[in-house]
């Protein structure tokens, strides 16, 4: 078969063979070296500008911290084997001191407190009561011996001083037996206090109920087992666990935090708290924020620290700066509006910014997209 092909064709043929060659030959002598390859684009291209400014660069760290208490109160049970029969608190609910938190089964002690009460005080009227049972006795006898008998001798003096032995003799025994019983009455009654106030757990301070035990109300109490916090909004601090970052804050000054969720959102500046005692955790407290109810426990907030700044320095957004093998460069446009590259030494990468060293002056515009 007879193929024709034509001049035009030819020539299409010769000059690929010849980009080919030259190709070839480039890559063989092409020593090993980085190179970028920027594509002019057209001014259809989508993009911006922006100029090179002066200000300042500040790159920041963000940390976590959670409000906690100064002051909290854990209720436990001093007894064991007790139905709890009440709980008069919720989770969220404000207490006073003093106030009723949770009431163990009593049975019969408040009526065994109240018949012990009337038993003392029986017996301590009757104590007083033999001091003027025995001074009267002791009259009457004296009274018998001076003037029914006015030829007292040695017999009658020894019978009245026999007398005398008697009733002083039994009016101790009287008294000893009144004190025994008291005493014992005495001990038996503040037991039974005891076991009465250890039934009836009332709040040690003012605060916020945090906890409640689910299923506490008729249950079987526990020595010792913890059922309920109580915690003290008004005495409370931010706790963090960034111990790297300790040394970025200083003694009495204030850093920012913000709370970005609940009734307590808003910023706030806190500075930092009792720093020479700080280890895995550091405290702060708040210095100056919004006027609000108060910071429920558990809150969130986000303290910014400041790592390093540069005051003054010309800077881009870091979305204007591009690199290559590890080297920052920019975009210009030329005077015909293709996209060119610079390259540019680069100093603080901030958080939005970057600090331009050189390859740039300020006032200078790059395609920023």
């Amino acid at each position: 078969m007879n193929i024709a092909i034509s001049l035009k064709t030819k020539l299409h043929i010769a000059i690929c063979i010849l980009l080919t060659a030259c190709f070839l030959c480039s890559c063989a002598e092409q020593e090993e070296e980085n190179i970028v390859v920027i594509d002019n684009e057209t001014e259809e291209s989508s993009y911006g500008l922006i100029a090179v400014t002066r200000g300042d660069v500040v790159l920041t760290k963000s940390l976590t911290a959670t409000y906690t208490q100064l002051n909290e109160q854990t209720v436990s049970f001093d007894t064991g084997g007790r139905r709890v029969s009440k709980v008069y608190v919720n989770p969220g609910d404000s207490v006073k001191k003093g106030d009723l938190l949770i009431e163990l089964t009593q049975d019969n002690i408040q009526s065994q407190i109240d018949e012990l009460e009337y038993r003392i005080k029986k017996n301590e009227l009757q104590l007083e009561y033999l001091n003027t049972e025995e001074s009267f006795e002791e009259q009457s006898a004296y009274n018998g011996f001076v003037y029914n008998d006015p030829d007292i001798d040695e017999d009658d003096v020894k019978n009245y001083q026999k007398n005398q032995d008697s009733i002083t003799r039994n009016y101790r025994y009287k008294r000893e037996d009144l004190n025994d019983e008291l005493e014992f009455d005495r001990r038996k009654l503040n037991q039974l206090k005891n076991e009465y106030n250890s039934g009836r757990i009332v709040s040690n301070m003012d605060g916020i109920v945090y906890t409640v035990a689910e299923g506490l109300e008729g249950s079987t109490s526990k020595k010792d087992e913890v059922v309920m916090t109580i915690v003290d909004n008004a005495t409370g601090r931010f706790e963090t666990e960034e111990p790297d970052y300790a040394s970025y804050f200083h003694e009495g000054e204030p850093v920012e935090m913000r709370i970005v969720y609940g009734s307590a959102s808003g910023d706030y500046e806190v500075v930092p708290l009792n720093m020479s005692s700080w280890g895995e955790t550091q405290m702060f407290e708040v210095f100056s924020g919004p006027d609000n109810e108060g910071i429920d426990v558990g809150t969130t907030g986000t303290i910014k620290v400041v790592l390093e700044e540069r005051d003054g320095v010309l800077n881009l957004p870091i979305g204007a700066i591009f690199h290559a093998d590890g080297k920052p460069y920019v975009y210009v446009l030329d005077e015909n509006n293709f996209r060119q590259m610079v390259w540019v030494e680069t100093g603080l990468v901030g958080d939005d910014v970057v600090e331009i060293i050189s390859g740039l002056n300020e006032g200078d515009k790059v395609v920023y997209k």
